[in-house]
């Protein structure tokens, strides 16, 4: 993949003794601020920091803490010239400060991302980038198409965080000969009604990141409503997928702590801040139970190979 090659290329240029300079350009710590202490993150920063590692950082150059740790006059922070955020606590938390690092966002939704530089007013200095948490439509509307290449209409819930993102998501449909059928969710109490509309004459429900329709307390009736319809769900996590979900593409911690280490090593070798992007590695689960009983045989591995292969097409 497109990341891994690039990494790959930068350990031979560090090998083949130009030394990357990395004496001077480290002479002040990296810092990796986690929103908490949950294992997530800890994979995110240990390919991180295990990434840089390989490519000639050194290990005292790279420090860790956690939000809930973070005060004035915090060691990794205090001269620090680049600090890497892990989720949407640990990013609302430095935008908030008058920081001058340059800062690489990760494990954070597109959304919440764009409302946390909005909340804050402001952007650190240096510069701010990030490693999208979610996916792009299009693989999305992809793996659609490879595991269930009869479906047609696509049913979604929008909420209010994540309404912006419908015209995306009707370019990718549209592209892919995809119709959306679309309910909309304001308040707490339309949820139902929406839900309905969006599994209307569905082939499939794409659920889509939003708090406000998919949460602890409804995703569990969402799934349950979808599966009596007979109606299956591409979701955005592997946990939906064990709660009852038919499929998802994500991007684990430890891919996104991969890229977010590419991201870093470019802007150190040529002092240009890379732009927002998506995840470039991912990976397809499948729930078999769900799939036997909808009559359908998924392969979750067979389906990341093709839509790995599919992105790598010209």
């Amino acid at each position: 993949m497109q990341v891994m090659r690039r990494l790959r290329w930068l350990r031979c240029w560090c090998l083949a003794g130009l030394a990357c300079g990395f004496g001077a350009i480290w002479a002040a710590p990296l810092c990796v601020v986690s929103s908490s202490k949950a294992v997530a993150f800890q994979e995110a920063t240990d390919a991180l920091t295990q990434e840089l590692g390989r490519n000639g950082v050194a290990r005292q150059e790279m420090q860790s803490t956690a939000a809930t740790e973070v005060q004035e006059g915090n060691p990794c922070l205090q001269d620090a010239r680049i600090i890497v955020t892990l989720g949407t606590e640990a990013l609302r938390l430095i935008v908030g400060r008058n920081t001058r690092a340059t800062v690489f966002a990760g494990l954070i939704p597109r959304i919440s991302f764009e409302q946390t530089l909005a909340d804050a007013g402001k952007r650190p200095a240096a510069g701010v980038s990030a490693v999208y948490l979610d996916q792009p439509f299009a693989r999305q509307m992809d793996l659609l198409r490879l595991a269930l290449p009869k479906s047609r209409r696509v049913g979604v819930v929008w909420g209010a965080e994540s309404i912006s993102q419908e015209s995306l998501l009707a370019t990718a449909a549209q592209q892919r000969g995809l119709e959306l059928v679309a309910g909309g969710v304001n308040e707490s109490g339309q949820l139902i009604h929406a839900l309905h509309a969006a599994l209307q004459d569905t082939d499939v429900l794409l659920a889509v990141a939003d708090s406000t329709v998919y949460n602890s307390t409804t995703v569990s009736n969402i799934l349950m409503t979808s599966y009596r319809a007979k109606t299956p769900v591409l979701a955005f996590s592997p946990a939906y997928v064990k709660a009852g979900a038919l499929l998802s593409v994500h991007t684990t911690p430890a891919q996104a702590g991969t890229q977010l280490a590419a991201m870093v090593l470019q802007y150190v070798l040529n002092n240009v801040l890379a732009p927002n992007q998506y995840p470039v590695d991912f990976t397809v689960t499948t729930n078999d139970y769900v799939a036997r009983s909808l009559g359908l045989s998924l392969d979750a591995n067979a389906l990341s190979e093709r839509l790995h292969k599919l992105e790598k097409r010209p």
